[in-house]
C-alpha cells in the first residue's frame, strides 16, 4: 500500500508543479494602492490542487517512516521526474552538467539507503 501512496504523491507533486509552470503564462497579478486582483488559469488551479494533495500525502508518508530515510528518496525521485517532465512536456533543454547532477542524485539516493551490516 505504501508504494501506491508514494507513487501517487510523486505524481501529484511533479504533476502539480508542471501544471503550475504551464499555467503561469496565463496568470495575472495586479496590485495598486487600493486594489488587489489575482487571476489564475484553470491549469494553475489544477496544479495547485495536485500540489496540495501531494502535501497531504507527504504528511501521511512522513508519519510512517523515518524522515532521514524517506526524504532523500522522495527528493531524489521527484527531482529526476521533474527533469523528465521538463524535457518531455515543457520541451526544456537539459545540459551536460544537469545530466551529471542527475547521476549524482541517483548515486546519493542509493548511498543514503545502504545500511551497513
Amino acid at each position: 500500500m505504501f508504494i501506491v501512496v508514494f507513487i501517487v504523491y510523486l505524481f501529484c507533486s511533479v504533476g502539480g508543479l508542471t501544471l503550475v509552470k504551464i499555467g503561469a503564462e496565463n496568470n495575472a497579478l495586479v496590485v495598486n494602492s487600493s486594489f488587489f486582483n489575482l487571476s489564475l488559469s484553470y491549469t494553475t488551479l489544477i496544479g495547485l490542487c495536485l500540489y496540495i494533495i501531494s502535501f497531504l500525502l507527504w504528511i501521511s508518508i512522513v508519519q510512517k517512516f523515518d524522515l532521514s530515510y524517506i526524504q532523500p528518496i522522495a527528493l531524489g525521485l521527484s527531482n529526476i521526474l521533474i527533469i523528465m517532465a521538463s524535457i518531455f512536456i515543457l520541451k526544456e533543454h537539459i545540459g551536460s552538467f544537469q545530466w551529471i547532477g542527475i547521476i549524482l542524485i541517483l548515486a546519493g539516493v542509493v548511498f543514503m539507503n545502504i545500511k551497513p551490516s
